[in-house]
């Protein structure tokens, strides 16, 4: 059944909801160890769980920061979105504009919010060097993290084009078969999420744009496939309760900065708590590592699955106002609702 434009316009905002929401309670506690995270917000969570924001200002990385504010993860996609929607489609030109004017504009060098293949492939590209050879050797998940925009700005699109899409956003910075893995197979699991999906269709799409994007890979790396991680995440969350799925994905996949990392994460989230968009945000947040975009993944994901959320009131107020002027240039609609 076709949806109305409105109802699209709504799913759409709950995923940028869901992402902003994940990366704002993911922040506190992005690149600690579980055991540091139980020890300085033990006594915020009593259940083991976050209960609501945890506070900036007892992280361990990011204390300057006021509670409830994004990072890179939401302002990258944001500029991204907007630029295609001005340009009407995603361009590599489009591409490059919005991540140098989100670096000159958010002062992300000095904030340490650019990752280190993005910032050496736009050095590198300034200095002269062609777009498609300046993303060899870009691994990290920073390509990943973009891929909502290059789908959400035109969610009716179709896999051919959500194929170029994700391949554009991503050549300039991250054209390694690892990073194109990865995020070939978020987005094809995000639009069949998107789409009504059920999870075993959206595993199988994920398999499906995994292998798509991979084939398009410049420089292929000895990495794990992060389809292959997909694949195990339903497995695990079908025989480990939360707390071993949690220890499992830490301790033998890792939930660092390699792409491959953050997709196992998200999808072995995702896997476990489905559609309870709150749910994943709190998982992602104490399960170490580089929980902000764990959580913004994994909750905009849940989001499009769900076609909503069940973020609370007060959590999503304080996201939503505490980024106001973010929201309010590029994405005005997230304020509405």
């Amino acid at each position: 059944m076709k949806r109305s434009e409105a109802a699209v316009k709504d799913r759409v905002r709950a995923v940028w909801q869901a992402f902003a929401a994940g990366d704002a309670c993911g922040m506190p506690t992005e690149f600690m160890c579980p055991e540091d995270i139980r020890k300085v917000f033990g006594d915020l969570m009593p259940g083991g769980l976050p209960e609501g924001i945890l506070p900036a200002e007892r992280s361990l990385t990011h204390g300057i920061l006021e509670t409830g504010a994004v990072t890179d993860d939401t302002e990258q996609n944001l500029y991204l979105l907007a630029e295609a929607k001005k340009r009407g489609g995603v361009t590599l030109e489009g591409v490059l504009g919005a991540l140098e004017a989100w670096i000159a504009e958010t002062g992300a060098v000095e904030k340490h919010y650019i990752g280190p293949s993005s910032l050496k492939a736009l050095e590198s590209i300034r200095k002269g060097t062609p777009a498609a050879e300046a993303g060899i050797g870009g691994t990290t998940c920073g390509g990943i993290m973009r891929t909502p925009s290059a789908f959400l700005w035109k969610p009716e699109q179709s896999e051919e084009e959500l194929e170029k899409n994700i391949l554009t956003s991503l050549l300039p910075t991250h054209n390694t078969s690892e990073a194109l893995e990865a995020a070939g197979a978020y987005g094809f699991a995000l639009r069949a999420a998107f789409n009504g999906g059920s999870v075993e269709e959206i595993f199988e799409a994920a398999e499906r744009g995994g292998k798509r994007l991979i084939a398009h890979a410049a420089w292929t790396g000895c990495a794990p496939s992060s389809v292959r991680r997909i694949r195990e995440a339903g497995k695990l969350a079908e025989t480990l309760d939360e707390e071993e799925l949690l220890d499992h994905v830490y301790n033998l996949w890792g939930t660092g900065l390699p792409s491959a990392d953050v997709c196992g994460a998200v999808f072995a989230l995702f896997a476990l708590a489905g559609g309870d968009v709150w749910k994943v945000i709190r998982l992602a947040s104490v399960i170490g590592g580089d929980t902000d975009t764990i959580a913004a993944l994994a909750a905009a994901l849940s989001a499009a699955y769900a076609g909503g959320h069940n973020i609370p009131g007060a959590v999503l107020h304080r996201v939503l106002q505490q980024n106001r002027e973010l929201f309010e240039a590029k994405y005005p609609e997230a304020l509405e609702g």
